[in-house]
Formats: structure tokens, C-alpha cells, sequence
């Protein structure tokens, strides 16, 4: 009798341990899904940017028309409405500076990722 005893005793004994890794995975899988989409935009924004920076170089365009198209692929990868787009053209050289906050929203916190993109080309 006392064997059975102890036999009912451990059971379910490594479930506490089973469920808490459980929940901490949960939780890393939760937060990488909030932070993947951010960097991954912002990857994309860069690429758009240098190729509408180096466009702009190459053919001469004017300050109005670059920032019309850097802010509209600000809106297409889902920036916040806060960006700043920073144009500097000095001769052929045209640079530009995107600076701005994603808000990351986790459960009793909020992360604010600050993100810049610098781009340069010559033209030539």
C-alpha cells in the first residue's frame, strides 16, 4: 500500500515545470512576432531609400519630388505618422536622414525602438 502511495504521489510532479517552459516560450514567441515586423519594415525602408536617394542623385531631381516618394514609402512599410525626412543636396551629393519611433506593445509594456536611416549618393 505505501508503494501505491508514493507512485500517486509523483505524478504530475514534472507538469509545473513543463507548463512554465511552456509559458516562458510563449512569451518569447510573442515578443519576437512584435519585433520582427519593425526591423524587417525598416530594412525595406532603407532599400527603398537608397534606391529613391541614388534615382534622385543620378537624374537631378528636386527636393519636393524626393520627399513626396521617401514619404510614401514611409506610409507603404507602415511608419509612424511622426517620421522626420531630412533631405541635404549639395551639388551632385544627396543625402537623407529618416529618423523615427516604433512603438512596441507588450503586455504591461511598451518599448520605443528608435530607428535612422542615413543614405548617401554622389551621382556619379
Amino acid at each position: 500500500m505505501s508503494s501505491r502511495n508514493y507512485r500517486n504521489t509523483e505524478r504530475g510532479e514534472g507538469r509545473l515545470k513543463f507548463l512554465l517552459t511552456l509559458a516562458v516560450l510563449a512569451l518569447i514567441i510573442y515578443a519576437a512576432m512584435q519585433f520582427i515586423p519593425a526591423y524587417a519594415y525598416n530594412l525595406q525602408m532603407e532599400d527603398a531609400a537608397r534606391q529613391i536617394i541614388t534615382q534622385a542623385a543620378l537624374q537631378n531631381m528636386r527636393e519636393g519630388e524626393v520627399r513626396i516618394r521617401l514619404v510614401e514609402k514611409a506610409i507603404q512599410y507602415q511608419l509612424p505618422d511622426d517620421t522626420k525626412i531630412e533631405l541635404a543636396r549639395n551639388g551632385k551629393r544627396v543625402s537623407a536622414r529618416i529618423t523615427y519611433t516604433k512603438l512596441i506593445r507588450l503586455p504591461y509594456y511598451t518599448y520605443y525602438w528608435p530607428f535612422e536611416i542615413r543614405v548617401q549618393e554622389t551621382g556619379f
